[in-house]
């Protein structure tokens, strides 16, 4: 069975290397003990401890743990890790506690960065639902507005510009989505302006159903 590792095991897998090799292990024995106690079933170690077992040097098994670690940036690092044989064996651990650590902390940001943006997504997605529903109780009491504005303006707006304006105000509804969903997710999602566009509706209907009430 194929081992992937994510964020967090290759950091904790970096640390129990560090912390075995501190203690004056040699960096093989380091690196079994370390995959020995990954929270994995052993049949996903297996193959890995078995590879430590056969004599495989660590740049080789180093390497096979970049194959097999989900995120780019973190594999890179594995493969920086080829070359650790060539100081000694307290400052390596050292090392790789400090790079551990260094992982954590970006990850820590990474997260704080993906929250706050995940708000501002809501956000701007609550902006447009709220743009939609407002737009389209505005086209509903069009032709209340109108009956006002001929009462007290004398002024008759005609059939064909009130039946343009449930459309033209859609239109603006549905452009504001899309340039909010553009900017907020970073590409157009079609399920945003489909909740908005029943949003409207919704808004538009219900504005219509105040008026036949009124009337």
């Amino acid at each position: 069975m194929k081992l992937i590792l994510n964020g967090n095991e290759v950091i904790n897998l970096l640390k129990s290397i560090g912390n075995n090799l501190i203690l004056g292990r040699s960096l093989e024995n380091s690196l079994f003990k370390a995959i020995k106690e990954l929270p994995r079933e052993i049949d996903e170690k297996e193959n890995w401890l078995k590879m430590i077992n056969m004599g495989y040097t660590c740049s080789d098994i180093f390497q096979k743990i970049a194959d097999n670690t989900s995120d780019p940036s973190l594999s890179r690092v594995w493969k920086l890790l080829t070359k650790i044989s060539l100081i000694s064996s307290y400052e390596s651990g050292e090392k790789l506690i400090e790079i551990a650590e260094n992982l954590e902390k970006n990850n820590i940001l990474t997260e704080n960065r993906n929250s706050i943006l995940k708000a501002q997504r809501y956000k701007l997605l609550f902006l447009g639902s709220v743009t939609s529903i407002f737009l389209g109780i505005i086209a509903g009491l069009a032709p209340l507005f109108a009956t006002f504005i001929a009462m007290f303006k004398e002024i008759s707006i005609p059939q064909s510009t009130l039946s343009l304006i449930p459309i033209s105000l859609y239109v603006i509804s549905e452009s504001s989505v899309y340039f909010i969903s553009d900017i907020g997710f970073g590409k157009f999602n079609p399920k945003i302006l489909i909740l908005s566009s029943i949003a409207y509706i919704c808004s538009f209907l219900l504005a219509k159903g105040i008026i036949l009430f009124l009337l």
